[in-house]
């Protein structure tokens, strides 16, 4: 799922009200991470890690390196889930801290790419909410710490739209050419079109595929770009006036188009959990677990929250989130809604051929 640049964040911080620097994490947490980086030699004061663009605030990564002296390398990552296997598969002593989506951890952890984390290390693995856990990607919570949660939704200009959106067919109407933008994100494009047929986002057949690789095709006139990190960006510009992203992403747009309106799309919705990982080559494990506990910390997560806008996987958070996130609507969706939504999941070496062929078709 990822997805946020330095612009959005700044325009997040329009939206609501982020906590002072002094309150982004607690005394106890900051002691701990002191007292643990202390102990280290000072080859091992580094973390490698490998996701989008400030997914991890600039705020709380420079605190904790001020506070510990370990260093915190931050690779950007620029494309889909897929490039996060990629690259772990070609350099699996590259990183030591990944987040990444649900549906491709399975997949690595089969492959043997990811380390084993061990909760007795984390002291505040504890705050983790249970409700995120036990996912079909990590059935005993062996490799996954929930980082965030969303569902994806449409996005659309009141006031420019040609037609009113209400789901995933709307975006197929002429009046749509070249103005609509989507995040770059495979599984969730050409889910759109199978949820447009009526099929699930992990459909196998391949006759049935056939038909949402013509239908995706079809789709492509309307798309004026494809963009993970900001796709908001075409709607502030006024390049497009409608499209398919996250939650965050249409909060900052929305902090300055007042007539954006978000649909829940009607054909079915889909829900992902963002993890963080271990790869299984990680080479500075010690810092990483004195980082992941970090992270965990209830305050610190709750800063995190108010500043990328999604939905929070941490107990300890709740009583430091601002109002203003607590009484957002995307935060607090109906259960029933995140109930019926829909995970992607991980496909077989066959399928998976015939959906990069779909990809690869519709991007050409």
């Amino acid at each position: 799922m990822k997805r946020v640049l330095s612009i959005m964040i700044a325009l997040c911080m329009m939206l609501i009200s982020i906590p002072a620097m002094a309150e982004t994490a607690s005394p106890e947490i900051l002691e701990w991470v002191r007292a643990q980086a202390d102990a280290l030699s000072p080859d091992q004061k580094v973390v490698n890690v490998f996701t989008w663009t400030g997914y991890i605030p600039d705020e709380v990564v420079n605190q904790f390196m001020d506070e510990t002296g370990i260093t915190i390398n931050y690779s950007p990552l620029l494309g889909d889930n897929e490039e996060v296997r990629t690259k772990i598969s070609a350099n699996p002593d590259m990183y030591d801290l990944v987040i990444c989506s649900d549906y491709i951890i399975g997949t690595m952890a089969d492959q043997g790419l990811l380390h084993e984390i061990d909760p007795a290390k984390i002291p505040n693995y504890a705050n983790i909410n249970p409700g995120f856990q036990g996912k079909f990607y990590d059935p005993d919570n062996k490799y996954t710490i929930p980082y965030t949660n969303s569902i994806p939704m449409l996005v659309y200009n009141t006031a420019t739209s040609p037609v009113e959106v209400t789901g995933y067919t709307d975006l197929w109407d002429s009046a749509f050419e070249n103005s609509l933008v989507c995040v770059a994100e495979s599984r969730v494009i050409i889910g759109m079109a199978q949820k447009k047929l009526g099929m699930s986002y992990n459909e196998t057949d391949p006759e049935k595929l056939a038909l949402v690789k013509d239908e995706l095709i079809k789709l492509r006139p309307n798309i004026v770009t494809l963009n993970s990190d900001t796709p908001h960006n075409a709607l502030i510009s006024g390049d497009a006036s409608a499209g398919f992203m996250y939650g965050s992403q249409y909060n900052a747009a929305r902090a300055l188009i007042p007539e954006l309106q978000n649909v829940y799309p009607k054909e079915g919705l889909g829900y992902g959990i963002d993890n963080i990982v271990v790869p299984a080559g990680a080479q500075h494990l010690d810092a990483t677990y004195i980082f992941l506990n970090y992270l965990l910390d209830g305050q610190v997560s709750a800063y995190i929250s108010s500043v990328i806008f999604y939905g929070n996987c941490n107990t300890a958070a709740t009583e430091f989130l601002p109002e203003s996130f607590q009484d957002e609507a995307l935060q607090n969706l109906d259960p029933q809604m995140y109930a019926e939504a829909e995970f992607i999941m991980p496909l077989d070496a066959e399928t998976q051929a015939i959906y990069d062929d779909i990809w690869i078709s519709f991007r050409q």
